[in-house]
């Protein structure tokens, strides 16, 4: 029953490090709104508290299913629309969750929130690749998923500057200029 449904996925560890508990209040928060679902799929830590949370609160707006093998996870990748990722507020050191390349792969916008001073949300922001938040800043974060839930034309331009983000920064093509230009850089 999901054909009708803007689906948010996240995928991957479901631990303290990424502080699941943020994602399950947006998914609690997003409950107003029926045509919102997440889908959350991985292994870890706080697996036990999404399905305690989901069955406390009810969250009949969450899937969850254990890991699946690399091919399935790319298969699911191209059947979402929006692609989740957060970590804990506790984070020191800046963190790009390698799922983002995932994501900017299958052109799905990102949304999600980080620690403080972390990178990335200049980053995604900046490139208009979607939204990117510091963790606690809860409304921002309903408010995004919002606007992606209710435009389909947000989602697609988002997630066509995903993609070009990862042409731009994280292809074969796009290292080997960085490295040709350090080269070049060193002769002069």
């Amino acid at each position: 029953g999901l054909e009708d449904k803007t689906i948010f996925f996240y995928g991957g560890n479901i631990g303290h490090a990424q502080d699941i508990a943020n994602l399950l209040h947006l998914v609690k928060s997003m409950k107003v709104y029926p045509k919102a679902h997440f889908l959350f799929v991985g292994q870890g830590d706080q697996v036990d508290l999404v399905l305690k949370t989901k069955a406390a609160d009810e969250l009949d707006n969450l899937t969850f299913l254990p890991s699946v093998d690399q091919e399935h996870y790319k298969e699911l990748l191209t059947q979402v629309d929006v692609g989740l990722f957060s970590l804990a507020k506790t984070h020191k050191a800046h963190n790009f969750p390698g799922k983002l390349l995932g994501y900017m792969l299958q052109s799905l916008p990102i949304l999600g929130s980080v620690n403080q001073g972390n990178d990335l949300i200049e980053f995604i922001n900046h490139q208009q690749a979607g939204f990117a938040f510091v963790n606690g800043e809860d409304q921002s974060l309903f408010e995004a998923a919002v606007s992606m839930l209710k435009s389909s034309e947000l989602r697609d331009t988002a997630g066509q500057r995903a993609y070009q983000v990862l042409q731009d920064y994280f292809s074969v093509q796009s290292a080997a200029n960085q490295l040709i230009e350090t080269i070049e850089k060193g002769r002069k």
